[in-house]
């Protein structure tokens, strides 16, 4: 009976488009935000097959994917897409009774800047199961950069469940989304940034950054229903405008509202607005138009019915960048942020990880060692900064 029921919820949103298929029916569970393809970056992903790690903070009888291929990309052309239960602790081994097959919305190659969803997939999923992504293409794909290192395998032919043929490559995944089926789903949770968010110098594949931490956490809190994480960090990223990425408030459709179920958001961006505004050709910004970015995500969360959260921008003294104007901005903006109350609540990361020092530097136990990155100890200072009673009730 089981077995039919489920059979019954996958006819039933296969037979409707991605858009209208019900959004309480589905959970966001993973994320990683795309970037456009550059003129800056040389050279292209052959075509063959490709592994990614992926770990589920949604538990679900059923998933759905979103691919990606970046603005600026060559049309992306797949041959096949599963999806699997991870065989080992690291590594790109998969489960090979577990591999279930993903088909895609469409047959056509996949243009850049283009976005399209699977069908659903019945492969049941737990919170912090680590999953198997392989997706295999039969054209070369374009390299994309501003990536944290992402680690994914490649392989240029066909491989078996152990993945003995793949060698280990770092790149930014063509998979960009996960949702899983559960319509008592009680939260999901979006985290928008820039490489603090994307985690960025860490070395945890498995919980990346501080969005990692909490949704560890948010796991670890026991039996039940619990809010999923979907970090849509961008190293590079700015708030006001396209740097490594579509700039954050132009971004939040695409990686904010489209993520299924989600009820809350946590923002952290402003530090690379600040020290780039100091480059020749950028135009100035101070505290006061980083607000006006602000307000503008808070406008467009609160019409969707997302709370959002503000988090402080961190330190970034000692960068070889930073200057005193730019921690006068950084303070001035994070005093508004903490004070404004037009945040739904404000979570201090900048109290997380700083020093003492004047101007406040990242704590030398917290410090990634460029002075503005977090290490691992770092991250996990941030994760565990965040209350989780913000996400105890649904907006």
């Amino acid at each position: 009976m089981k077995q039919l029921a489920m059979a019954a919820v996958l006819a039933a949103a296969i037979a409707l488009p991605a858009s209208a298929s019900a959004p309480t029916e589905w959970a966001g569970a993973w994320g990683y935000a795309t970037s456009p393809a550059t003129r800056t970056v040389s050279g292209e992903n052959p075509a063959g097959t490709y592994r990614y790690r992926i770990r589920a903070s949604q538990s679900g009888d059923a998933l759905r994917l979103v691919l990606t291929n970046p603005e600026g990309a060559a049309p992306l052309s797949i041959a096949a897409i599963s999806i699997a239960r991870a065989a080992q602790k690291d590594g790109f081994a998969l489960d090979e009774p577990s591999r279930t097959p993903v088909t895609l919305g469409t047959t056509a190659p996949i243009a850049g800047g283009q976005i399209v969803d699977t069908r659903p997939a019945a492969l049941a999923v737990r919170a912090g199961d680590d999953l198997i992504v392989e997706i295999v293409t039969s054209s070369p794909s374009t390299t994309v950069a501003g990536n944290a290192g992402f680690p994914a395998a490649f392989a240029p032919g066909p491989v078996d469940a152990r993945g003995e043929r793949l060698e280990a490559v770092k790149l930014r995944p063509l998979v960009t989304q996960m949702a899983v089926h559960d319509p008592a789903a009680p939260c999901t949770i979006v985290t928008l940034g820039d490489s603090i968010t994307e985690g960025a110098r860490g070395t945890r594949a498995d919980w990346r950054g501080w969005p990692g931490v909490l949704a560890r956490r948010l796991i670890d809190q026991g039996a039940g229903k619990r809010c999923g994480v979907v970090n849509m960090g961008i190293s590079g990223n700015r708030l006001l405008r396209a740097g490594r990425g579509t700039a954050a408030i132009e971004r939040f459709e695409r990686d904010v509202a489209s993520v299924p179920g989600v009820t809350h958001l946590i923002v952290l961006e402003g530090v690379n607005d600040i020290w780039r505004a100091t480059l020749v050709g950028e135009p100035p910004v101070g505290p006061a138009d980083l607000i006006v970015g602000y307000r503008k995500l808070i406008a467009a969360a609160h019409a969707k019915g997302i709370r959002i959260y503000g988090g402080t921008i961190t330190p970034g003294f000692g960068w070889k960048a930073f200057t005193r104007e730019m921690e006068d901005t950084r303070q001035t903006t994070n005093a508004w942020i903490r004070s404004s109350g037009e945040f739904d609540a404000v979570i201090d990361f900048d109290a997380a990880l700083r020093d003492t020092s004047n101007p406040p530097m990242v704590l030398r136990t917290y410090d990634s060692g460029d002075h503005l990155h977090p290490c691992n100890a770092g991250y996990e200072a941030m994760g565990r900064a965040i209350p989780l009673s913000l996400f105890r009730s649904n907006p």
